[in-house]
């Protein structure tokens, strides 16, 4: 209500009741401007007879809200619920005439007196019932009620229902048994002054007639408060006086309840008996509104003695019962209990404990005793399957015949479960088997306890021939809609469904498979759904890999690889052939392609019929839906193609096909056509050749680019371009192409740009508006410095707190700070690109609010060796110009360093209400961006989180939050756990932001659930998807690697860890989507680019030698002895494929004793900080020194070891000279003593390896120069006349590379030669001989 700009008369309110326009109350003015609770008596007034009578009393509060606005409430001074099924009548009294003159009211259930009501209806009255309705609204009254029942409700003949006892109020009877140790939370119905509450029982007995006597109990809760009374002035203006005493007034509410609510939360029909002996009855008396029959999710009420309650659950589908179970034993063991607790679970044993449910005893909201029967789980089969689950402890049942599990089946042995049916599961044990109705099905493990949120099972079928059928489930965990009882609902779905949302029928296929007879095949009608059923094979049909490597990052791989896994569409009309695959399991937009069989158009039409007239397009929109992937299927496609053509050459057509698939397309001159991919598992790169001269090209046509010649004059010669189609007849417009020159053929070229969410491939001339503007531009920069940037998030302290405070101000209390310090951004605009880096020294979010368990939040993690001077967070943004709408980012990196987060439910509890759903239009079109490249690497996060407990003031968000935690993902409690959030890496994308926002938020989604099932050591994982970029970007990459490492730094070599494990998985080639799991940083780092050390280490090591001694030829020795040694020790590479290199072993001339420990740790220090090698270890045993996982480099590992023994000559561990021990580690040359007889034998065996390789030579030259000059005579007659020079240089260029390459080979196949040559001396010729083909003849 706006009080601004209003008169003061505005910030007045008037009251008054009336009734059917005949009676009223009189008016009373009320501020709006003070906080006021206060109770008055009006006076009522006939309208039409100017009389007057005496009003109720009627109570008024005005106070602030939670929001900007003020809450008014007029309320009774008294009021009556009858909160049960029975209809009551009431019976008044007064005190001091209480057998003369009473009221009766008749009350139907649920219904609700008030004195207001009362005292209008006085009026009509005379003598003792006018007085006593009167007196209700003073409180000055009598209460006593009884039930109205009938046969059908008591299975009495003519029952009668005596009085209660009277309602006097004061003192509350205190409750015994169980209900007194259960606490409730009562309802608030007054808002200021401090409530009082009673809860006190009364019962009716029930005379049949025949003389039989049953009681049925209530509950009556009372409510009240004590409130001010105010008169009025004349004009019915009320002044409150603060200063003035005051009368006060109990303003009361009266529930009356049944005792009990039993709910059944089973998956079936149960009947409960309550009593209060737990003896059987014999004549039915004390089963009166104390049994019923009830249904799965419904819930009646009872009517028991408080005092003494026996309970019996019966299962009606199995005929047991479980024992009784007395309510005062349940409460005398929670007499150990100091405080009151919230609920009591019970178990209910059946069939001599073989398997059971819980009965959870609690108080509901107006202290009514809650009793519901559950179970911990429930099994919801929601697949058109029929499943059987069975507890891991027992076998399962024979399945030769059907009817031995879908007849009724004992819990104790397990749950069939029939299609689209849901079971409660009565096993105490919680680790359960699912299985498909077929002896040769296969069982799938899952533990309940360990579910959280989604995961997903396999069952396989052995079929006939060897292949299996797989069906694939996905598992969900929710729980109940009720929050009385911790129930949790296990539901199966099909993991994979194809919907059919075109308006024709269509036909579904696996492939990739062998054929054995099995219908693969599925037709779908329009709107209409089915599961998928997939059969596995033994090989997959893949691109072309690396197998070195993807051996061993096998290990990363998941072990259910869904990528596998594809299918084809085929619409039902005739002549359409199958769509290309699409994987299953990669979420995305699709798009598929069907050409009209070769029957319906000739072949010599290609080039005259538009792309439109032989292809048609349709998409698949591979989505998420909870545990299972939909596969929409909607022919015609409905939104525009991801790429299109353009020729826009005079007087050609141009042909192109993917690459990989030699099927043609022709498009005319200036013409254009949309494309897809034909097989969407092949690379995106298009073939496309200009017909009239057979120029063709590979173009990805997901990289957008500016104008790029389509051939080069110096890629002419020497190579030759064809394309394998069928020659077809010179068109005379196409002869002028023939005598072009080599600079007009130079300006064919292409362009491809991005055109909303349409990759656009123009085939061009060059055009001068298309040249780029060489010239200098200036640019400008800009720089940002914040040193410390903090948010501060606040609450509104408590009532307690404002109450103390006399300036009546409103009190925040802090809840957490965010604090960010060392900000820097700085900012480069150029012509053509806008560069962008931001940079944060440490970022840090605190809890401030009192008795916070964490002192921080979100820190960044303290490890060894920490630079203090690197920046937690890096963002790198490159912006291209872009004359569309489309922006273009060149380059966006974000880098995070590892975090500590630190997180308890409560502070959560605290953040939940500043949450807000965004108030922007979601059908507001979003930003495009094409994105050259775009990674976050990974995150490395050191978790820990503290549960919580759920308090009575917890708002419905709250609720919820909790729910999610507890119940569905249940979080355990967790301490410095690593958490490995994998990084992306995606390259050439066209995407919206909020296609991109989503992605991401998939992508962790994925990995955080992951790492709670690692937290509770599941053996279970969420249900994955093969890749979640491929339908906006030419390739993506899916990988951990430790993030405080940043990047792999080699011996001369420093690049990108993103970028070292693209180029080692495809090289060139990537695409697609590759998922690996685990730290393949650290892998790369231990294995593969040790391999890379060793090989770059031995081979530059040798050409560095050769240079020091020969200069360039050298050098090339020196190459060729690198690739030598790694040939003639290939267990170099194989070392440095696993963790370190090969050990060395350094023998003492004496034991260094007490002192072994010290040695050990001085060298395994000194050789840490000098080398960094990681896996380099130390050990000293007795009289000898082992070196274990040196580096893979002879070299290090000579310095190494003579850096060792230089130590332990000092220590007199060695004997030596302790003078040389200080001298460079390299060997030092020319230092042994020379020796007479060793330099003979030598030189003597110099001489004969030296005779022995000439003669070799000799013998092979001769055979070489017959085989030339036979070669020379037969070829002069078809010799080609060359000119002079162009023959020079090309002789020159193939001489040097194929020499190069010829070198490399020979020392390699010398290498491996010689390693199974034991005698030195014919190794050393054999070696020499093969060496000797690398040396140029001068001849």
């Amino acid at each position: 209500m706006a009080l601004a700009n209003r008169p003061p008369e505005a910030s007045f309110f008037s009251i008054q009741l009336i009734e059917r326009g005949l009676l009223s109350t009189s008016l009373l003015h009320l501020s709006l401007l003070e906080t006021q609770s206060f109770a008055w008596r009006p006076r009522i007034v006939s309208l039409q007879e100017s009389k007057t009578y005496p009003g109720p009393f009627l109570v008024a509060e005005v106070s602030p809200g939670t929001e900007d606005y003020l809450s008014i409430v007029v309320s009774p001074l008294l009021r009556i619920h009858n909160d049960t099924k029975f209809p009551m009548e009431l019976r008044f009294q007064r005190p001091q005439h209480k057998e003369i003159d009473y009221a009766s009211v008749r009350l139907e259930a649920g219904d609700t007196i008030d004195d207001s009501m009362t005292a209008f209806s006085a009026i009509n009255l005379s003598g003792g019932r006018k007085k006593t309705l009167n007196s209700l609204s003073v409180g000055n009254f009598l209460l006593s009620f009884r039930p109205e029942v009938t046969d059908v409700l008591t299975n009495f003949e003519n029952p009668s229902a005596c009085w209660s006892d009277d309602l006097r109020g004061g003192k509350p009877v205190r409750l015994s048994g169980i209900f007194d140790k259960l606490t409730y939370q009562v309802r608030k119905a007054f808002s200021f002054q401090p409530i009082k509450y009673s809860l006190s029982t009364a019962h009716c007995a029930i005379v049949s007639e025949d003389g039989r006597v049953a009681n049925i109990h209530f509950l009556v809760e009372s409510i009240g408060k004590d409130v001010p009374i105010i008169y009025p002035d004349n004009f019915g203006y009320a002044r409150v006086d603060k200063n003035s005493p005051v009368a006060l007034q109990e303003q009361k509410e009266i529930f009356l309840l049944p005792t009990v609510r039993f709910t059944n939360f089973l998956e079936m029909e149960i009947h409960v008996k309550l009593n209060d002996t737990g003896l059987p009855s014999t004549n039915s008396v004390d089963c009166i509104c104390n049994e019923a029959t009830i249904h799965s999710g419904s819930a009646v009420n009872l009517y028991a003695n408080p005092a003494a309650i026996y309970f019996t659950v019966t299962l009606t589908s199995f005929g047991t019962s479980c024992k009784p179970i007395n309510s005062s034993d349940s409460a005398s063991r929670l007499q150990k209990h100091k405080t009151k607790v919230q609920f009591l679970d019970i178990e209910l044993d059946f069939d001599n404990g073989k398997y059971f449910a819980l009965l959870r005893l609690s108080r509901g909201l107006r202290g009514i005793l809650e009793a519901a029967v559950f179970t911990s789980y429930t099994l919801e089969n929601n697949t058109e399957f029929s499943l059987f689950c069975f507890p891991a402890n027992h076998k399962l049942v024979s399945r030769h015949s059907g009817e031995n599990i879908t007849s009724l089946v004992s819990p104790e042995l397990g749950s069939y479960l029939p299609p689209r049916s849901i079971k409660s599961w009565l096993s105490k044990c919680h680790k359960v088997h699912i299985t498909l109705l077929d002896e040769r099905a296969s069982k799938a493990p899952l533990n309940l306890d360990v579910l959280s949120g989604l995961t997903g099972l396999n069952l396989e079928v052995e079929g006939e021939y060897g292949s299996k059928t797989v069906t694939k489930l996905g598992v969900s965990l929710k729980p109940s809609a009720s929050k009385v009882v911790p129930l949790q609902v296990v539901s199966m779905y099909p993991r994979y469904v194809i919907l059919n949302e075109s308006d024709e029928i269509i036909t579904v296929r696996q492939c990739f498979v062998e054929e054995d007879g099995t219908d693969t095949v599925v037709t779908l009608n329009s709107k209409q759904r089915t599961a998928l059923t997939l059969r596995s094979r033994n090989e997959i049909t893949t691109m072309k890999r690396n197998p070195f490597l993807e051996n061993f990052l096998k290990k990363h791989a998941k072990s259910h690889n869904d990528s596998s896994f594809f299918v084809q569409f085929q619409p039902n009309k005739a002549n359409f052939s199958w769509s290309g695959p699409v994987c299953i399991a990669s979420l995305g937009r699709f798009f598929l392609k069907f050409k009209k069989s070769s029957d319906s158009v000739q072949q010599s039409d290609l080039a005259t019929q538009h792309n439109s007239d032989i292809c048609e397009f349709a998409t698949v929109h591979v989505v998420e839906d909870g545990p299972t992937i939909v596969l929409r299927f909607c022919w015609p496609a409905n939104i525009d193609l991801p790429y299109r053509i353009e020729n826009h050459l005079e007087n050609t057509s141009i042909t192109y096909y993917q690459k990989g698939l030699p099927e043609p397309e022709v498009l005319a001159s200036g013409s254009s056509a949309g494309y897809v991919w034909d097989d969407l598992r092949l690379d995106h790169k298009l073939v496309v050749q200009i017909d009239a001269v057979h120029l063709q090209r590979e173009i990805n046509l997901d990289k957008v680019r500016e104008w790029k010649p389509f051939y080069r004059i110096k890629q002419q010669r020497g190579l030759g371009f064809h394309l394998p189609l069928e020659k077809k007849p010179e068109d005379p417009k196409k002869n002028w192409f023939r005598q072009l020159t080599g600079m007009e053929i130079n300006k064919l070229g292409y362009e491809v740009y991005a055109e909303g969410l349409t990759r656009v491939l123009r085939i061009c001339e060059f055009s001068d508006r298309r040249r780029g503007d060489t010239s200098f531009h200036s640019c400008t920069k800009m720089q940002l410095r914040i040193s410390c940037f903090a948010i501060q998030l606040l609450e509104r302290a408590k009532q307690d707190v404002v109450d103390k405070d006399k300036s009546n101000a409103l009190i925040y209390n802090p809840i957490i700070l965010a604090r960010l310090n060392r900000i820097d951004f700085d900012a480069v605009f150029a012509e053509k690109h806008k560069l962008n880096h931001l940079r944060v020294q440490s970022l840090s979010v605190e809890p401030k609010w009192v008795g916070a368990p964490f002192a921080s939040m979100l820190r960044r993690h303290q490890i060894e060796n920490i630079d203090t001077n690197d920046r937690v967070l890096r963002v790198g943004l490159v912006l291209a110009a872009s004359s569309s709408s489309v922006k273009h980012v060149q380059h966006l990196s974000i880098v995070l360093q590892p975090l500590d987060f630190n997180l308890d439910e409560e502070t959560l509890m605290r953040i939940v209400p500043f949450w807000r759903t965004s108030l922007r239009d979601t059908n507001t079109p979003s930003q495009k961006y094409y994105i050259d490249h775009f990674e976050i690497h990974p995150v490395k996060v050191v978790a820990s989180f503290l549960p919580g407990e759920s308090y009575a003031n917890h708002s419905s968000t709250q609720e919820t939050l909790r729910s999610l935690l507890h119940s569905v993902i249940k979080i355990p409690p967790v301490k410095n756990m690593t958490v490995e959030l994998n990084g992306i890496l995606v390259t050439h994308a066209l995407v919206t932001s909020r296609e991109l926002s989503i992605k991401c938020a998939q992508h962790y989604s994925w990995y955080a659930m992951r790492a709670v099932y690692i937290a509770k050591g599941s053996p279970l994982l969420p249900p994955a998807f093969a890749s979640i970029f491929d339908d906006l970007a030419s390739s993506s990459l899916d990988v951990f690697f430790d993030p405080s490492t940043g990047h792999l730094n080699l011996p001369g070599l420093t690049i990108g860890t993103f970028k070292l494990i693209r180029k080692c998985i495809d090289g060139k080639e990537f695409s697609g989507t590759k998922r690996y799991f685990g730290d393949l940083g650290k892998t790369f780092k231990s294995a593969g680019s040790n391999i890379l050390f060793a090989a770059v280490t031995e081979i530059s090591d040798s050409v560095l030698k050769g240079a020091e001694a020969s200069g360039l030829n050298g050098m090339v020795n020196g190459f060729h002895q690198g690739i030598l040694k790694l040939a003639m020790e290939p267990t170099l590479l194989g070392s440095a494929f696993m963790e370190g290199g090969p050990d060395r072993k350094i023998g003492l001339d004496r034991s260094p004793g007490v002192d072994e420990l010290y040695i050990e740790g001085y060298l395994q220090a000194m050789l840490d900080t000098l080398y960094k090698q990681e896996y380099l270890r130390v050990r000293v045993i007795d009289n000898q020194v082992i070196l274990k996982n040196l580096p893979p480099s002879s070299s290090l590992i000579e310095e190494i070891v003579e850096r060792v023994k230089g130590f332990l000559v000092s220590k007199t561990l060695l004997k030596g000279d302790t003078s040389s021990a200080a001298r460079p580690l390299r060997h030092m040359r020319g230092e042994r003593e020379w020796r007479v007889v060793p330099t003979v034998l030598t030189l003597c065996e110099h001489l004969f390896v030296s005779f022995a390789i000439r003669m070799l030579r000799k013998q092979a030259s001769k055979a070489v120069g017959k085989m030339n000059w036979k070669q020379k005579v037969e070829g002069d007659d078809e010799k080609a006349i060359v000119p002079a020079s162009g023959q020079k240089l090309e002789f020159v260029w193939k001489w040097g590379i194929g020499n190069f390459v010829l070198s490399g080979i020979l020392a390699y196949v010398d290498g491996r030669l010689c390693r199974y040559i034991s005698n030195p001396i014919a190794r050393r010729i054999v070696s020499g001989f093969l060496l000797s083909f690398l040396e140029r003849n001068d001849e």
